[in-house]
């Protein structure tokens, strides 16, 4: 029978060569991984040497995984979210949900003003019909935000392309000069998946206010000379139509208005489309066209005030309240006519 010493020593070894083998398998694993990090890496800075000396062979530099920063993570996980399909229909599988107000504006139309491409800017006695859209999204492909568009005025005869020969005339629409959005996922997936223009900026609601309130708006100029628009509504209490117990039994919409749009110049063009026989446009210049459909619960019209309007801008003084709309966007149109 072996002592007790003999054993104990046995025992030790045995100890010993167990701790040998966990950490050459941890090495192993960290090199393997330094490997792969390597090759998918190659030819970027940031990537992991590992160096031996020529006469000992040590280890003589390493350099430890840089692991994600949380706001990589949250970046990541929001690219995989752009364009999620949330809809009720195939025909239209995105949608939107929640509320918004058109405050409309007479806007002054002058030989300089910018006009969308692939369209007519239409005025009367040199004004058009301009002014502001609003949107609080409580149900989006990309979870809850809101929305500012500044509406740059009437336009029509937009050419618009239904395929690879096809092409057609939109008749009347409203034109956006600039769409703003509050989180930067949404404006990841209006540029990737729509080819919307939009922009990040500070879009605030006061709740309180006895009239609803646009303004005054301003700009905020960062450290590094980044300008961010600042966007304030005050008085949105008084677009929640209906109260939080029809909205959650949920209340019958009325409508499924077809609208066409074009998402690249930010305009909503009326359901009407002719035969466009026109040689001066390129297939390049035609712009993409989508169908939408809104419908809504409740709509009213309310007293709104403008703080600090824009130059050549003549406030109604008046805006139209649509609460629990659902806005439901189809696929870019690719064959036959609208």
């Amino acid at each position: 029978m072996r002592s007790k010493a003999t054993a104990a020593a046995d025992t030790t070894s045995q100890c010993n060569a167990n701790a040998s083998k966990m950490i050459s398998l941890v090495v192993f694993a960290v090199l393997c991984i330094c490997s792969v990090e390597g090759f998918l890496h190659h030819g970027n800075t940031n990537h992991y040497t590992v160096a031996a000396t020529s006469s000992t062979s040590q280890l003589k530099a390493f350099q430890w995984p840089t692991l994600p920063s949380f706001d990589q993570l949250q970046s990541s996980s929001s690219a995989r979210t752009v364009g999620e399909r949330n809809g009720l229909d195939e025909e239209y599988p995105w949608r939107f949900e929640g509320r918004f107000i058109f405050r409309p504006s007479l806007v002054r139309i002058t030989p300089s003003s910018s006009s969308p491409p692939s369209a007519s800017l239409l005025s009367l006695f040199g004004y058009s019909l301009g002014g502001s859209v609003v949107l609080e999204y409580d149900v989006s492909p990309v979870g809850p935000y809101r929305e500012y568009v500044t509406m740059g005025g009437v336009v029509g005869l937009g050419q618009v392309s239904v395929g690879e020969t096809n092409k057609r005339l939109l008749g009347v629409g409203q034109w956006g000069t600039d769409l703003y959005v509050s989180t930067q996922v949404a404006e990841d997936v209006c540029k990737q998946v729509w080819g919307v223009p939009a922009q990040v900026a500070n879009i605030d609601f006061e709740e309180e206010g006895n009239v609803i309130q646009d303004g005054p708006d301003s700009e905020v100029v960062s450290r590094s000379g980044v300008t961010k628009k600042n966007f304030k509504l005050s008085g949105w209490d008084n677009t929640r139509v209906l109260s939080t117990e029809e909205l959650q039994q949920q209340t019958k919409r009325f409508g499924n208005i077809p609208i066409f749009w074009t998402p690249t110049i930010k305009a909503l063009w009326a359901p009407i489309s002719l035969p466009n026989f026109s040689s001066k446009v390129t297939q390049e210049e035609l712009l993409p066209v989508h169908k939408l459909r809104l419908s809504a619960s409740a709509l009213r019209l309310k007293q709104c005030k403008r703080i600090g309007q824009s130059e050549g801008e003549i406030p109604i003084g008046l805006t139209l309240v649509v609460d629990n709309v659902l806005i439901e966007i189809g696929e870019q149109v690719n064959f036959g006519s609208l």
